[in-house]
């Protein structure tokens, strides 16, 4: 198989301005929507006179809507051009992010929260992810990391802390909302496939026939990665949206307890790309072991120091969970063929659905009952312990020998 490289003259241009755009638009995604969320419940709490766990479940709306809609919409981008989706989803998202501005009843806000969910899954996980499939046979875990680097993530939960006390949640997201509205045209610069991309150039050996949900669902491994990942993914989202309260709870003031998200968002760029490093070089199941293990360990240590480590223990958590996308799309990359890996992926999130639902909430109403995290972050804990289970039996399954595919050579 030839492989093309980034300076290939005819592809590279295109390639850079795909990692490009793709970075721009996933973090966008991903950042408004991860980062803001934590900084903004009590001012939503206020907004609506609701309770601290309800308040919650709108961070289980955009993942419902992610996890739910992922399916569907992996099939779907198979069939219609990438680049009209991902303006399609950015257009959503310009609209959530206004509807959330305006909102006057809590129904209307979860409505709006859905549509952030399914820009978050066309711009930020689904289009992405084929795109870099397409473009590159190579590396693709340090592309992944790349794309995913989460500087908007970093920098959120700063500013809307900082934005919030003057100007108040309207602004904050409406200014989010104006973002997307600016990014869709972007979009439109984007490049369906290489332009050399035949059966000899990129994604020769990689792509093979498409398979369809049985034969994806029978694989253990799948089902291992996918459980795992939902225990991690559900832990993030839980640690996202609790933070701030936890740190406010210790005597925090709100900036100095969003600061804990943007540690853990910067420290998530340094993890990002280790992780990627990790993947490429002893493979994606032991960059999840690794990751897992150590969540656990840091979950259980938020309960014991306070002050000054809490940021230290921050930062570790962004370094292990961050680059969860990345080692998601890493794993499946390596577990199905490129034809095939979208598809995986939304059947992938279907599975994840009840913890990425789940787990903030049960979080919420767990301190709404018992009045601290202890309980909650423990559980959490344990949790994690579980999910690297998942990812040691899911790696001595990769392991296994599969049986040789007939291959018709042509002369």
């Amino acid at each position: 198989m030839t492989r093309i490289s980034l300076t290939d003259r005819h592809a590279g241009p295109s390639r850079w301005r795909i990692v490009v755009l793709c970075f721009l638009v996933q973090n966008c995604a991903m950042g408004f929507g991860f980062g803001s969320f934590g900084p903004l419940l009590a001012s939503t709490q206020q907004a609506f006179g609701i309770s601290r766990g309800l308040a919650a479940t709108g961070m289980s709306v955009v993942m419902l809507a992610i996890g739910g809609l992922s399916p569907f919409l992996g099939s779907f981008l198979q069939r219609v051009p990438v680049r009209t989706a991902m303006v399609v989803g950015a257009l959503l998202g310009a609209a959530g992010y206004s509807g959330l501005a305006w909102a006057t009843s809590f129904p209307v806000a979860l409505v709006m929260y859905g549509l952030v969910g399914i820009s978050i899954s066309l711009c930020a996980i689904l289009g992405p992810l084929i795109l870099i499939s397409r473009w590159f046979d190579e590396n693709r875990g340090k592309i992944l990391a790349t794309v995913n680097l989460p500087i908007v993530l970093f920098a959120t939960p700063y500013i809307v802390g900082a934005m919030l006390p003057s100007y108040g949640r309207t602004a904050v997201y409406g200014a989010m909302g104006t973002a997307f509205l600016l990014m869709a045209p972007l979009l439109l610069l984007l490049a369906e496939r290489p332009p050399m991309a035949t059966r000899d150039t990129v994604g020769k050996a990689s792509v093979g026939p498409r398979e369809g949900l049985a034969s994806i669902l029978k694989r253990p491994a799948f089902w291992l990665l996918s459980l795992g990942i939902g225990i991690m993914a559900g832990s993030g989202t839980g640690f996202v949206v609790h933070i701030v309260p936890f740190g406010i709870g210790k005597q925090m003031s709100l900036q100095s307890a969003s600061a804990l998200l943007s540690v853990y968002a910067g420290a998530g760029i340094a993890g990002t790309m280790l992780f990627g490093w990790i993947c490429d070089r002893f493979g994606p199941p032991i960059a999840l072991i690794v990751s897992a293990s150590c969540q656990a360990l840091l979950w259980w240590g938020l309960l014991h120091v306070e002050g000054p480590p809490l940021y230290a223990l921050a930062g570790l958590l962004g370094i292990c969970v961050v680059p969860l996308v990345t080692l998601h799309g890493a794993a499946l990359s390596q577990m199905f063929d490129a034809g095939s890996v979208s598809r995986a992926m939304g059947y992938s999130y279907s599975i994840k659905l009840p913890f990425i639902f789940g787990v903030a909430p049960a979080l919420g109403v767990l301190f709404d009952r018992l009045g601290q995290y202890a309980v909650p972050f423990t559980l959490m804990a344990g949790l994690l312990g579980v999910s690297s289970v998942c990812f040691y039996a899911m790696s001595l399954l990769m392991r296994r020998p599969r049986a040789p595919r007939l291959v018709t050579v042509r002369s």
